[in-house]
Protein backbone atom coordinates (compact mmCIF):
# COMPACT_ATOMS: atom_id res chain seq x y z
CA UNK A 1 0.00 0.00 0.00
CA UNK A 2 2.96 2.45 1.14
CA UNK A 3 4.61 1.79 -2.28
CA UNK A 4 0.82 2.41 -4.36
CA UNK A 5 0.83 5.69 -2.37
CA UNK A 6 4.29 7.04 -3.62
CA UNK A 7 3.40 6.11 -6.28
CA UNK A 8 0.65 8.18 -6.66
CA UNK A 9 2.14 11.29 -4.98
CA UNK A 10 4.57 11.38 -7.61
CA UNK A 11 1.89 11.26 -10.33
CA UNK A 12 -0.17 14.14 -8.76
CA UNK A 13 3.43 15.89 -8.30
CA UNK A 14 3.48 15.62 -12.00
CA UNK A 15 -0.01 16.57 -12.77
CA UNK A 16 0.79 19.55 -10.31
CA UNK A 17 3.76 20.45 -12.40
CA UNK A 18 1.70 20.10 -15.77
CA UNK A 19 -1.08 22.64 -14.28
CA UNK A 20 1.87 24.99 -13.77
CA UNK A 21 3.31 24.59 -16.97
CA UNK A 22 0.57 24.80 -19.43
CA UNK A 23 -2.19 26.68 -17.16
CA UNK A 24 -5.15 24.06 -17.64
CA UNK A 25 -6.95 24.81 -14.30
CA UNK A 26 -9.93 22.89 -14.86
CA UNK A 27 -8.86 19.69 -12.91
CA UNK A 28 -7.19 21.30 -10.49
CA UNK A 29 -10.04 20.32 -7.84
CA UNK A 30 -9.77 16.84 -8.70
CA UNK A 31 -5.81 16.88 -8.28
CA UNK A 32 -6.73 18.15 -4.87
CA UNK A 33 -9.05 15.80 -4.23
CA UNK A 34 -6.65 13.04 -5.07
CA UNK A 35 -4.22 14.44 -2.80
CA UNK A 36 -6.26 14.32 -0.22
CA UNK A 37 -6.86 10.53 -0.82
CA UNK A 38 -3.67 9.74 -1.08
CA UNK A 39 -2.69 11.41 2.41
CA UNK A 40 -5.36 9.14 3.72
CA UNK A 41 -4.02 6.38 2.21
CA UNK A 42 -0.66 7.09 3.46
CA UNK A 43 -2.36 7.04 7.26
CA UNK A 44 -2.12 10.83 7.98
CA UNK A 45 -3.60 12.33 10.24
CA UNK A 46 -7.21 13.49 9.75
CA UNK A 47 -7.34 16.67 10.34
CA UNK A 48 -4.44 17.26 7.71
CA UNK A 49 -6.56 15.10 5.11
CA UNK A 50 -9.74 17.37 5.90
CA UNK A 51 -7.65 20.59 5.59
CA UNK A 52 -6.87 19.03 1.85
CA UNK A 53 -10.30 18.40 1.36
CA UNK A 54 -11.58 21.70 2.66
CA UNK A 55 -8.84 23.62 -0.11
CA UNK A 56 -10.49 21.31 -3.04
CA UNK A 57 -14.07 21.74 -1.79
CA UNK A 58 -13.67 25.64 -1.63
CA UNK A 59 -11.62 25.65 -5.11
CA UNK A 60 -14.64 23.55 -6.69
CA UNK A 61 -17.50 25.57 -5.29
CA UNK A 62 -15.60 28.55 -6.47
CA UNK A 63 -15.24 27.52 -9.56
CA UNK A 64 -19.00 25.77 -9.60
CA UNK A 65 -17.05 22.32 -10.30
CA UNK A 66 -20.49 20.76 -8.72
CA UNK A 67 -19.25 16.83 -9.90
CA UNK A 68 -16.13 17.51 -8.25
CA UNK A 69 -17.43 19.65 -4.67
CA UNK A 70 -20.06 16.54 -4.66
CA UNK A 71 -16.91 14.04 -4.62
CA UNK A 72 -14.97 15.94 -1.74
CA UNK A 73 -18.41 15.90 0.21
CA UNK A 74 -18.23 11.95 -0.19
CA UNK A 75 -14.58 11.48 0.85
CA UNK A 76 -15.26 14.04 4.06
CA UNK A 77 -18.42 12.17 5.02
CA UNK A 78 -16.04 9.23 6.04
CA UNK A 79 -13.58 10.92 8.09
CA UNK A 80 -13.91 11.77 12.03
CA UNK A 81 -15.45 15.42 13.13
CA UNK A 82 -12.88 17.64 13.65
Amino acid sequence: MACSASLASAALDQADWAVDTYGQRYAEGLLLILRARVLRARGEPDTTVRAVAEGARALCEEREAHLFARRVKELMSGLPEA
